[in-house]
């Protein structure tokens, strides 16, 4: 079976998607390939930020261009980190799902991340 060995997330505006994901979020730019491709630094699967022309939320405005999952050890407190930076939380509280619970979150261009934290 293939597994994952990266994942890209399409933004409309390169600057604004690093100040979320590195600022906010706390990843940390690895390679900058040119103004419209920057390599994020994670532990194993590689973050690939591109710019694209047109963000597919212009066609489609309630789809995600992907969905990113974080973990985390405390779910609770997670959610009331990203709030107090002014992420836009979807689920305030823990979502119970089959491996443990979950909260989600916006990016500046409503691509969803799902924050988990495993039982």
């Amino acid at each position: 079976m293939p597994k994952i060995c990266v994942i890209s997330i399409y933004v409309s505006n390169m600057e604004l998607a690093k100040q979320f994901y590195c600022g906010k979020l706390g990843f940390e730019v690895s390679q900058e390939y040119d103004e419209t491709l920057v390599e994020l630094e994670h532990e194993g699967i590689p973050v690939i930020l591109q710019q694209v022309e047109q963000s597919a939320q212009t066609d489609y405005p309630n789809h995600s261009q992907v969905v990113l999952g974080l973990q985390t050890d405390n779910l609770v407190h997670s959610i009331a980190e990203m709030t107090s930076k002014g992420i836009e939380v979807i689920y305030d509280t823990p979502q119970p799902c089959p491996p443990g619970y979950y909260s989600a979150i916006k990016d500046p261009f409503d691509n969803v991340i799902e924050i988990l934290e495993f039982s």
